[in-house]
């Protein structure tokens, strides 16, 4: 399997198994009345970590690809 492959799928995987656990955490930094707003905010810093992670890797493969 290629590394982006292999990347990829543990991004989704480690993706669901964050959002899984903040859903039994309440949400925890995101605490209000409301179930759904806690879940939108945990769910948008988990986007973000996304981005920052895939705009690593494909940093990562430009550096790879130059050399």
């Amino acid at each position: 399997m290629k590394d982006i492959e292999r990347n990829a799928i543990f991004m989704i995987v480690l993706y669901i198994v964050l959002w899984y656990a903040g859903a039994m955490l309440g949400f925890f930094p995101f605490m209000s009345d409301d179930l759904t707003v806690g879940a939108v905010g945990f769910t948008g810093l988990l986007l973000v970590i996304v981005m920052v992670l895939c705009t690593c890797w494909i940093i990562d493969a430009i550096k790879k690809k130059d050399k």
